[in-house]
This record gives C-alpha cells, sequence and structure tokens, in this order.
C-alpha cells in the first residue's frame, strides 16, 4: 500500500473522532521507514483561540485506540497529534481567521510585505493593522489584501517586555 494511500486511510478514520470533539482534522502524515510517524494535526475550526492541553490529551487516546482496532499500518509506529503552532504557515481562508489579532507577515505575489495585526479575514480578504507590525505608515489606514494576491503568509510570535 502507497504512502498516500495509507494517509487518506487514517485520514478517513481519525476526520470523525476529531469532529466529533469539535476539532479540525488539518492534516494527516506519515513518514516512511522501518519506524513510522504518524503525525495528525489538529485545530481548532474557526475563529480565535487555542487547543488546549486537555483536548489533544483526549482526542490522542481515541486516535490511538482507533488506529490500534484498524490497523492501517501493520508494524510498529509512533502517533504524534499536535496543533499547528504558533509560527504556523496560512494557505486557507480558514487559518487567517484563526489569526485575527495576533501578527503575521505576508509576501503577496507582487513582491509587497505585510507586516501587522489581523484585524478581520473573510473567505477572500485579510486585513491587517500594518502600525501594529512595522514602521508607521503615512496613514494609519488597515491593509487589505485579497487572499489570491497571498504568495507565502505566516504567523509570528509576539514577544513583550515587561
Amino acid at each position: 500500500m502507497s504512502k498516500k494511500s495509507v494517509e487518506r486511510q487514517i485520514e478517513e478514520l481519525v476526520a470523525p473522532i476529531v469532529g466529533a470533539r469539535d476539532l479540525f482534522l488539518e492534516s494527516v502524515t506519515v513518514t516512511a521507514g522501518k519506524n513510522p510517524l504518524v503525525r495528525v494535526t489538529v485545530d481548532l475550526p474557526e475563529g480565535p483561540g487555542a487547543v488546549d492541553s486537555d483536548a489533544i490529551n483526549e482526542v490522542t487516546k481515541a486516535i490511538s485506540q482507533a488506529l490500534d482496532e484498524a490497523d492501517p499500518i501493520t508494524h510498529s509506529y509512533t502517533l504524534e497529534v499536535s496543533t499547528p503552532g504558533a509560527e504556523r504557515q496560512l494557505t486557507t481562508a480558514r487559518h487567517f481567521s484563526r489569526t485575527i489579532g495576533h501578527l503575521v507577515e505576508i509576501r503577496t505575489h507582487d513582491g509587497r510585505r505585510i507586516k501587522g495585526r489581523v484585524l478581520d479575514a473573510t473567505t477572500t480578504t485579510v486585513t491587517v493593522n500594518t502600525a501594529d507590525g512595522q514602521k508607521k505608515q503615512h496613514d494609519d489606514a488597515p491593509t487589505v489584501v485579497e487572499l489570491d494576491d497571498v504568495k507565502k503568509a505566516r504567523s509570528r510570535v509576539e514577544l513583550r517586555t515587561v
């Protein structure tokens, strides 16, 4: 069985488990090798917030049990269930909606670099307050970026000094 078909099989198996816990299945990847790593990435379906450790523990136990019963990988493997992390790549409208209130860095297809705090995200645009992320602009108007214009985007960790 190919790696992609195993990933698809695991995805079909764990998606209902993740959804039943009000989480979103971000991805399933399986590394090749003698002792593969099965990595399941989960997130909140939308809006700001974070997946707490109790939710991760609960969904990990349920996924582990389902994988043991279905046995999609016949030899030993390591299961890792996690969230996308603080500095995640942003590729979908849902990703941007999850970063409302957080700092992001966006590179557009025309070469612009936009750094700032996400004020709003729709299915087609993201609105960024650039005064929060880079040198003061000539005007304080937020920057609206069409998602189709985004070449690469990432959330950024904000370190504050007290």
